[in-house]
């Protein structure tokens, strides 16, 4: 199994990890196309406002992390935000997940960043479970907030 930075070559079966992802993830319209998929992750690629890391297991592409970068004022220092991390049905129970956060670590490091921030849902207790034992500690100190857009 090789896990690495997704190239342009990969977009179009990351593409389609990436729609299913969706669609287990939130509900998505049912006019949502793999199209509209591909088309926003082609274009956060192309701007190089994301990262994807994958893992590859004999041509199959079997999950991804996606990490996006932030900046902390107090510390003068990017961060990363990893916003997704999915692994395949079939693949899961064989430490997919765990190689791809051990590359979001290393790619963390080889990048000097302060860190990694993620956020999982609450219900989540195996993510939860995975993410404590990679040192990852709940944020205690702050709360988040959101707004949406009407």
């Amino acid at each position: 199994m090789e896990i690495r930075e997704a190239k342009q070559l990969d977009l179009e079966s990351l593409s389609l990890l990436f729609h299913a992802y969706r669609h287990l993830s939130v509900s998505l319209p049912i006019a949502s196309t793999i199209q509209d998929s591909k088309d926003w992750l082609i274009e956060r690629f192309n701007s190089k406002e994301a990262i994807f890391l994958i893992a590859i297991d004999d041509g199959n592409l079997l999950g991804f992390a996606t990490l996006y970068q932030g900046f902390s004022s107090i510390s003068l220092r990017k961060y990363w935000a990893l916003n997704d991390l999915y692994v395949r049905d079939k693949a899961r129970g064989k430490g997919i997940g765990s190689k791809l956060l051990d590359a979001v670590d290393r790619y963390a490091i080889t990048t000097n960043a302060k860190g990694v921030e993620l956020e999982v849902s609450i219900g989540n207790k195996s993510a939860q479970h995975l993410y404590e034992q990679f040192g990852y500690e709940e944020n205690t100190q702050y709360k988040r907030y959101f707004k949406t857009n009407k």
